[in-house]
């Protein structure tokens, strides 16, 4: 277990980790932008069949 009373040593950890996540939140903001411009966003999806019953 990490250490966490050390200001610098959970910054550190954080940001690890961060560097870790960035790869897959880039391309999930890419995939986000492209659909954008090109006018394939879903703004308001429509519930499941199962659901419609409600």
């Amino acid at each position: 277990m990490i250490d966490f009373s050390n200001g610098e040593l959970r910054v550190a950890f954080f940001m690890e980790q961060m560097k870790k996540a960035m790869p897959e939140v880039k391309r999930q903001i890419e995939v986000y932008e492209k659909a954008l411009k090109n006018g394939t966003l879903i703004k308001n999806p429509k519930p499941a069949p199962q659901f419609n019953n409600a």
